[in-house]
């Protein structure tokens, strides 16, 4: 019935009705003969709206393969009395063993309605690429692209300069990781091999840089430590023991109230975050952004004080506008400082705490934050209050503002000294007059038929 009252009749050949509050009621109650079908012994059907797998279980791939073909048979005429039809050229086929790799048969096909349907190396299902021996390599190979797009994306809506806040980057942030982590719970431990777990640290690594504003050569666990962002194998580690919590709840037989599901995640999220902290062993410890990090590391993860900036974040990594790193990165002939006239070295520690030059605006923040300069010190006292974070940020603010410029005044007096200047904010960089690739990665499944082999 319409919304005037109409009554509207209409053929439902595939698919499942989009937009009605009760398509998906009775599509549930027709198709529920599907999955009420008595089918071979050792053949089971899992049904998601409307793609239908049939699992078949042998103990040879001969004789699995012939359940399979029974139980499909079976499932394809119930689907058929329904009035519905099946799209062979939609349906993938595979095979699950523990054998080693290369022992499934060569060229197997399933029959299906008529037409044989080869068995594949992967099938997609439910967004997730499965392989016959569950270890989710092509599921990353093709998830890491994915992922690099959707980042290249949010990477141009937020500049270092200016742009949305912190609290709206480390939003962005979370799209990247609904997108990396969708299905986390089947397939978190096989993050623990490494050649998985760094493609996806390389897109997570570049959009911590972008929520703290940072240079790009910050490190891996500098930036996500900033940014608060825990790697992405321990999230996945978290979620899956989220999901098994939560269906132990629901098996239990036990009402799932708000208050029980949001205590299982606070738990482990707290859980997710000491294993992190565990990771930063004696090798981190005197890094300068972890081991400034390390002393506060529960206040740093729950503040909610204080937002990074551009100057700010250069003095708490040590990457920006300083003698030192501008002389590693070629940038400099020397790393002494040009603003004391002395032998020091310029560094984030020597701008902070040490240089004349900048002695009136030291003053301001010692009368703030304390005496003591250095990185731990300043750290713990922004985490004090928004005063004494608006003190430290001020700081910055005007000091690297005033080495910026001393710097563009440098690269003007000697032009062969200039940097490679990029093109637009929002366009793809620029070197010597020639755009540059942006870095970035070069249906509906209607039945599926999967083997399994013990």
């Amino acid at each position: 019935m319409a919304k005037d009252g109409r009554n509207i009749r209409r053929e439902i050949r595939r698919g499942v009705p989009q937009g009605s509050v009760l398509g998906p009621l009775l599509w549930n109650l027709a198709y529920d003969a599907v999955l009420r079908v008595d089918l071979p012994a050792g053949v089971n059907i899992v049904c998601y709206a409307d793609d239908t797998l049939v699992i078949a279980s042998g103990i040879t791939f001969e004789r699995t393969k012939e359940l399979a073909e029974l139980g499909v048979e079976v499932v394809v005429a119930k689907i058929h009395e329904l009035g519905l039809e099946i799209a062979p050229l939609k349906t993938e086929a595979l095979w699950f063993h523990k054998l080693p790799r290369g022992r499934e048969p060569p060229n197997s096909c399933v029959r299906v309605g008529g037409s044989e349907v080869r068995v594949g190396r992967y099938m997609k299902y439910l967004g997730l690429h499965l392989d016959s021996r569950w270890g989710f390599e092509e599921h990353f190979e093709r998830l890491v692209p994915r992922i690099e797009r959707v980042a290249g994306a949010m990477h141009r809506l937020l500049p270092n300069l200016g742009g949305p806040t912190e609290e709206v980057r480390r939003l962005y942030a979370g799209v990247i990781r609904s997108v990396a982590l969708y299905g986390a719970p089947v397939w978190a431990k096989r993050l623990a091999i490494r050649r998985c777990r760094t493609k996806i640290y390389s897109v997570q690594r570049r959009m911590a840089i972008r929520i703290v504003r940072g240079y790009r050569t910050i490190s891996f666990e500098a930036a996500t430590i900033l940014a608060r962002f825990p790697p992405l194998d321990i999230l996945a580690e978290m979620d899956a023991r989220v999901c098994d919590r939560i269906r132990a709840l629901r098996q239990s037989g036990g009402s799932e109230p708000e208050e029980a599901l949001e205590s299982v995640k606070r738990q482990e999220r707290q859980n997710a975050l000491a294993t992190w902290r565990t990771r930063f062993d004696e090798r981190y410890e005197y890094k300068r952004v972890i081991g400034a990090i390390l002393p506060v590391f529960d206040a740093w993860m729950q503040r909610r004080v204080g937002r990074l900036t551009y100057r700010l974040t250069q003095i708490i990594t040590g990457h920006g506008c300083f003698g030192d790193y501008l002389c590693k990165i070629g940038r400099e002939a020397t790393a002494n400082c040009f603003h004391c006239g002395g032998q020091d070295q310029d560094s984030a520690s020597h701008t902070l705490a040490v240089c004349p030059a900048w002695e009136r605006e030291r003053t301001i923040l010692v009368n703030r934050i304390g005496r003591d300069l250095s990185l731990p010190a300043v750290v713990s006292a922004m985490l004090s209050g928004d005063s004494a974070w608006r003190a430290v940020a001020t700081f910055c603010e005007s000091v690297i503002t005033q080495k910026e410029a001393s710097e563009r005044d440098r690269e003007r007096a000697d032009p062969a000294r200039r940097r490679r200047r990029q093109g637009v904010r929002h366009g793809p960089p620029i070197e010597n007059g020639v755009p540059l690739p942006e870095t970035g990665p070069p249906g509906l499944q209607t039945l599926g038929a999967g083997a399994s082999s013990v």
